[in-house]
Formats: C-alpha cells, structure tokens, sequence
C-alpha cells in the first residue's frame, strides 16, 4: 500500500505533468455540470489531484468490486455527479470540494486513505451477465 501512496502523491515524479487543467477534467468528466467551469475552487481541485483523476473510473451499474480509479471517481467526481443530478446544491458541492482540497493540503498521504478502502479490487470485478 505505501508503494500506491507514493506513486499517487504529486512529488512522485518531480515534475508537474501531475496537473490537471479544468480543460482536460471537464472533457474527461463531461457530467461536471457545466456551472462549475469558472469556479476558482475547481481550477485548484484539477491542479492538485491530476493524478487521482486520471486514474477516475465511473463503476459500471453492475460492479460488485470497485477497482482504485472506480473509487477515485467516486469520491472524487461523486460529489459533482449527485450536483448534476439535481441532489445537492451549488454551494454544498464548491464547499466539499473545498473541504477536500484542504484535507489534502494537511495530510496528502492520510487523505488518499480515506479514498481507497483495505480491500480493493485489482481490477473493477461485474458481476453475472455483465460485460
């Protein structure tokens, strides 16, 4: 598990190709509703978890085990999907995304664990019937 943590944090290669552009999120994640676009808070948000985000997967409807990038996407889209969907407010969502950006600013190692559970899955597992 540490090998993960180091590979995900942002200092692992030294360079800044680890950034992410709201660009690059937005094209990659078209569900973010388009609101959010010009959002200070998501320009920081892509910068900073670049390298979580593209390793974000959107579970498929029938997964019975979620892989790292399913978890990622998750917890990382998951918030601004459940936006889209009419199921939070614009504010909640700019603050929780907030709220993760700090968590990561304090403890960027200790964040990442509280994204992936103990037991992930090497790969996304579907169950029967699902391809």
């Amino acid at each position: 598990m540490k090998n993960l943590f180091n590979n995900l944090l942002n200092k692992d290669t030294g360079q800044n190709d680890n950034r992410m552009t709201v660009e690059e999120l937005t094209s990659r994640f078209p569900e973010i509703p388009k609101d959010l676009y010009k959002e200070p808070v998501l320009r920081e948000y892509a910068a900073t978890f670049g390298n979580l985000l593209r390793q974000a997967q959107d579970p498929s409807a029938c997964s019975q085990q979620y892989s790292v990038g399913n978890h990622f996407y998750l917890k990382l889209i998951g918030p601004m999907k459940i936006y889209m969907y009419g199921l939070s407010t614009k504010d909640k969502v700019l603050q929780q995304l907030q709220e993760m950006l700090k968590k990561y600013a304090a403890d960027p190692e200790g964040f990442i664990e509280t994204l992936l559970p103990k037991d992930i899955a090497e790969r996304e597992v579907k169950g029967p019937g699902c391809e």
